[in-house]
This record gives C-alpha cells, structure tokens and sequence, in this order.
C-alpha cells in the first residue's frame, strides 16, 4: 500500500482466516485431528498437529499420514479424513462456536465504509456452512471460500485469490489479509497483498507469530479498524 492517506483509503478487500482468527471452537480441530488418527491407530503430537494448523484438512492428513505410515494409502487417507469430518461435525453440533469478541463490530465497520468482506477456511464446505449457519453468518459477508473449493490450500495463495476473483478484486495491494496461523501468513505473502496481519487470537503466541511472515501483529480482529486508520504502513 501507498504512503498517502489512511490505509483505509487505499483497500478494496480484507480477507479474513475463519477458525482462530473470527471464530472460536475451542480445542475442537485439534481434538478432531487427533480422535480421528487414534482411531487408526496412530498418537498425534499436540506440535505435529499445530504445525498443520491453517492448511487444508486434507493435505494436512496426508502430511501427517507421511510421517507415521511409509508409504500411506490412499485409501488410509480417505478414511482418516471421514472420521476426521465425522467428529468434527458432531462436536460443532453441541454448539461451541463463538465470535473472537470484536469480530462482528468490525465486519460491520469495514460495511459501513465500502470494504468487502471475504472468510476463507482449510475446512472443507459442508463443515463451513454447518459453522456459519451456527453463527448466523451465511449473509454477514460477500464471499466465503473453503479447502474444497480451489485446487490447493494454504500455504498456496489460492484461497485468496479466488475471493478476489469472485468479488473483482483486481489489485492485490489493495486487500488486507489477516490469519493466525503459519499457513494463513504465508498464504497471505504469496498472494501478494498489500497488507499480511497476524493476529494473537489463535494458534501462535506472540513469539511465535514474530517469527512468521507477517507486516503487523494486533491482538485480534477487533483492533483492525484502529490498524486502518492509520496513515501509515505500520
């Protein structure tokens, strides 16, 4: 982004990571993860597990698979993922889901000043419109992309650059990207958007996320709009 005027002044999009970032479910991906191995048979590291946090859940299962089974089947992967799917969909069914406090007030700043308002997620659609709907978000945004719905997931840019696509974004310089994760970050970097932000609301700790490919870190999505104001690439 240019040096004059607000940030604000010169952003068409802000594309937001779901879990972690927007939402809270707790521990329930993780748990879901490693529920799913065990019942194969293999015992997840709570790091192995952070280390795949953001990705697609599939090429995450299958990184996770490679360094347990040699070689993995596709067939292992398969069923990995649909127990996976299957204790997940049951745990966002108890109702834990909840907003990052801030998250809805912001959605509704960036409205009320022309900005579009994109959510992309490593889940795959089903689970996604199961949590949106718990939320009563399915209208609060203008475009919602999920793992399943581009050729491949973070760290790749592609999640990013379908919601432009869909929402004639031209100009990366002119989206912010904000995640919690390694995946979200570096995804964020080589879409090449204007403005990467890590927030602390999530999987990384502050240390942690310095270490990521971030421009600025902010303790959740409710400091964005402070963030925008600025005149100045912080």
């Amino acid at each position: 982004m240019g040096a004059e005027g607000t940030l604000l002044e010169r952003l068409d999009l802000v594309v937001f990571d779901l879990v972690g970032t927007t939402v809270i479910i707790g521990n329930q991906i993780p748990e879901a993860f490693a529920g799913a191995f065990q019942e194969h048979g293999i015992i997840l590291s709570e790091w192995e597990i952070l280390e795949i946090r953001g990705r697609s859940k599939r090429e995450a299962i299958s990184i996770l698979l490679e360094k347990h089974v040699s070689p993995p089947s596709t067939s292992m992967g398969d069923s990995v993922f649909e127990s996976f799917q299957m204790l997940l969909q049951r745990m966002l069914r108890n109702g834990v889901a909840e907003a990052i406090p801030g998250s809805e007030d912001t959605f509704l700043w960036l409205r009320e000043r022309g900005i579009r308002i994109a959510l992309n997620t490593g889940l795959e659609t089903i689970l996604t419109m199961q949590l949106l709907e718990q939320m009563g978000w399915v209208s609060t945004v203008d475009a919602v992309v999920c793992g399943d719905q581009v050729p491949t997931g973070r760290p790749a840019p592609d999640l990013i650059i379908e919601s432009m696509r869909r929402l004639d974004c031209r100009n990366p310089s002119r989206v912010v990207a904000l995640g919690d994760t390694r995946a979200d970050l570096e995804a964020a970097r080589s879409a090449g958007v204007g403005l990467v932000v890590g927030v602390l609301s999530g999987a990384h700790d502050s240390e942690q996320l310095k270490a990521l490919p971030s421009d600025v870190i902010i303790p959740s999505v409710a400091d964005l709009p402070g963030l925008l104001s600025l005149k100045n690439r912080p």
